[in-house]
C-alpha cells in the first residue's frame, strides 16, 4: 500500500479534525486550506506511513510543526480578541462548527460515563492543563495512577471521536 493510498483514508477519516485544528490556529480559510495541503504533501514524502502506530496523532503532530513554521515565517500583524477569533473561525468553517459541536456533545456524554476519579484526572489535564505531578498532588494519587487514568480516559474519548 502506498503513502498516497494511506493518505486518502486518513483524509477521509480525519480531515475535519485537521481543519478544525488549523482553524483554531490560523484566521484565514485560505491559509487553513494551504496549510492542510502542505501537511498532506509532507506526509506523502514520509518514508512509510504503514509503520505509524497512531495515525491521527501523527497527522496532528505534523500539523503542529507546519503551523509553528508558518507562524515563524508569517508572524501575526495584529491580535484579535477571543470573540473575534471565534467569529472568524465560525465564518470561515461553518460546516465544521456543527461537527465540532456534535463531537463535543459526544465527548461530554463519555466524560459523564467515566468514573469520578478518571473524569477528574482527564479534566485537570485537558481543561485545566495541569501537569501529571500537579494532578497527582491535588488528587493524592501516584504518578503511575495518573498515567493509567489518562491512558484509559484518552482511549475512551478517542473511541467516541472515531465513531
Amino acid at each position: 500500500m502506498t503513502n498516497a493510498t494511506i493518505l486518502v483514508g486518513w483524509r477521509r477519516r480525519w480531515n475535519r479534525s485537521l481543519l478544525l485544528f488549523l482553524g483554531r490556529r490560523v484566521r484565514s480559510s485560505v491559509e487553513v486550506e494551504d496549510l492542510a495541503q502542505e501537511i498532506y504533501l509532507r506526509l506523502l514524502r514520509a518514508p512509510d506511513l504503514l509503520q505509524v502506530r497512531n495515525p491521527q496523532a501523527y497527522l496532528m503532530r505534523v500539523a503542529g510543526h507546519v503551523v509553528a513554521e508558518w507562524r515563524r515565517e508569517y508572524p501575526p500583524t495584529e491580535t484579535l480578541d477571543t470573540d473575534e477569533d471565534d467569529a472568524a473561525v465560525d465564518e470561515c468553517l461553518p460546516e465544521l462548527t456543527l461537527d465540532a459541536r456534535m463531537s463535543e456533545q459526544r465527548l461530554n456524554q463519555q466524560l459523564e460515563r467515566m468514573s469520578p476519579m478518571m473524569r477528574a484526572v482527564v479534566l485537570l489535564r485537558l481543561r485545566d492543563e495541569h501537569s501529571y505531578k500537579q494532578i497527582a498532588q491535588e488528587l493524592e494519587l501516584t504518578l503511575r495512577q495518573v498515567r493509567r487514568y489518562l491512558a484509559r480516559g484518552y482511549e475512551q474519548l478517542r473511541a467516541v471521536l472515531d465513531e
